[in-house]
C-alpha cells in the first residue's frame, strides 16, 4: 500500500457514497493521499473521506503571517504548501513563516523546479526562485523543520538528488512533471550509480502523483504506480525501503505512525 503525498481534487466530484471510493483507490494499491488545495476545500474532504486525506493548504507567502499559518494548522492542517513565491525560498522575508510551521511540527511542502501554468501570471514566476538549491538554503537555518520537496526540481534534479540526500529535513517526490517520462535507466544510474545501490539517496524519496483524485471510476495514479515499481525492480530495491518510499517517510513527516 502507498500514500500519495502530492495530490490535487475537489471533494464535491465524487457523487457516489465516498466510502466506496476511498475503497476503489485502496483496492488500487493507494491507503491514503496528502490533498494539497485551498484552506476551505482541505477541510470539506476531511469532512467527507475521513482519514483517507491528510489536509496540507495553499498558502500566499507573501501576504501570509506566522498567526495565518498557526490559523491554518489549528484548524486541522497537517501541513504547508509554498509556490511561485515572489523572492527565492531561501530569501530572509519567509523565515518567519517557516520558523512557525518548526514550532508547530507541521510539514512545510514546497514546489520545487518548473511551474505549469495556462494563465496570464499577474507577475513574474521565476522557476529558479523555487529550486533544490533555494531549499538547502531553508534546511540549514531550520534544522528541524519537515520539509517535503515536491516535483525533485524538475529540471534541477541533480540537486534535489544532493538535497534529500545530504539535509536529513528534506525529503523529496517525483511527482508531476515529465519524470516519470524519462528513462527508467536514467533514474535507476541515480540511485543505484553504475547497478551500486545508494540506500541513503533514495531513502528520503515518497510515492507521489500530483494527479487529480475523487473523479470516479477514473484513477491517473496507476501510472505512477507502475513507474515507481519499474524503479524499484530496476535497482533492486528491498521490501523494507519500497515500504519506506511507498509509505512509511510520509507517515513519519505528519505524524502517522
Amino acid at each position: 500500500m502507498r500514500i500519495d503525498c502530492h495530490v490535487h481534487g475537489e471533494p464535491q466530484n465524487t457523487k457516489g457514497d465516498p466510502e466506496a471510493y476511498v475503497q476503489s483507490c485502496q483496492e488500487r494499491g493507494i491507503e491514503a493521499i496528502v490533498l494539497i488545495e485551498p484552506l476551505s476545500t482541505c477541510l470539506e474532504a476531511v469532512k467527507k473521506f475521513g482519514d483517507f486525506v491528510i489536509p496540507v493548504a495553499f498558502i500566499d507567502s507573501e501576504n501570509a503571517n506566522p498567526k495565518d499559518i498557526e490559523r491554518y494548522i489549528d484548524a486541522g492542517c497537517k501541513g504547508i504548501k509554498f509556490l511561485g513565491p515572489a523572492h527565492p525560498y531561501g530569501d530572509a522575508c519567509y523565515w518567519p513563516l517557516y520558523e512557525k510551521i518548526q514550532e508547530l511540527g507541521a510539514v512545510a511542502v514546497f514546489h520545487t523546479g518548473y511551474l505549469g501554468s495556462e494563465k496570464p501570471e499577474y507577475r513574474p514566476i521565476w522557476m529558479e526562485y523555487m529550486r533544490a538549491a533555494q531549499i538547502d538554503v531553508v534546511a540549514r537555518r531550520f534544522t528541524d523543520l519537515k520539509i517535503l520537496m515536491s516535483h525533485f526540481s524538475n529540471p534541477w534534479w541533480e540537486e534535489a538528488w544532493k538535497v534529500s540526500w545530504s539535509r536529513k529535513n528534506v525529503y523529496a517526490d517525483l511527482s508531476g512533471g515529465t519524470a516519470i517520462y524519462r528513462s527508467i535507466r536514467m533514474w535507476a544510474e541515480t540511485f543505484a550509480p553504475d547497478g551500486v545501490l545508494l540506500e541513503s539517496s533514495i531513502k528520503k524519496l515518497c510515492f507521489g502523483s500530483d494527479v487529480v483524485y475523487f473523479k470516479e471510476g477514473h484513477f491517473p495514479f496507476e501510472e505512477y504506480i507502475r513507474f515507481h515499481e519499474k524503479l524499484f525492480d530496476k535497482i533492486g530495491l528491498s521490501s523494507e525501503l519500497r515500504e519506506l518510499v511507498n509509505s512509511g517517510n510520509v507517515k513519519a513527516l505528519f505524524g502517522l505512525h
